[in-house]
């Protein structure tokens, strides 16, 4: 068994799941990370949530990584997620997520070099998710 790789914390404010990530990841690490966003997630009751990642300090993970993360976006695109806001500030690792997470062509995503913008841009897709519903 290998030892976890990469550093996180995940919390829940109005239905936003913040999550930040530290560090270079392998597959124990990024498992660990996603048994913690489906449990938070599941604590939603199947309401309208968004998710604000902030990778500023992510430094990239094992290919191994990318497959685990393509999984968790498949099985995310069937909850109720209205939109995912990446704070993402290198380019080459936004174009190996893009590449080999698939998973997450269908999502309401975006890409911030801060949080403030991200959050206003999750705020305003909130918005927009439920006067569809009015």
């Amino acid at each position: 068994m290998h030892a976890l790789h990469g550093e996180f914390n995940i919390n829940v404010d109005n239905n936003i799941i913040n999550i930040t990530v530290k560090g270079a990841f392998n597959d124990v690490g990024a498992k660990a990370v996603i048994e913690q966003l489906v449990q938070h997630i599941a604590t939603l009751n199947n309401e309208p949530f968004a998710i604000l990642g902030n990778l500023l300090e992510f430094e990239g993970g094992t290919p191994e990584v990318f497959a685990v993360s393509d999984e968790f976006n498949a099985w995310l695109n069937s909850k109720n997620m209205v939109a995912k806001a990446l704070v993402f500030t290198s380019p080459a690792l936004i174009m190996i997520e893009q590449t080999f997470v698939k998973s997450k062509e269908g999502q309401n995503i975006q890409y911030f070099a801060d949080e403030d913008n991200a959050t206003a841009w999750i705020n305003s897709q909130f918005v927009k998710s439920s006067s569809k519903l009015a």
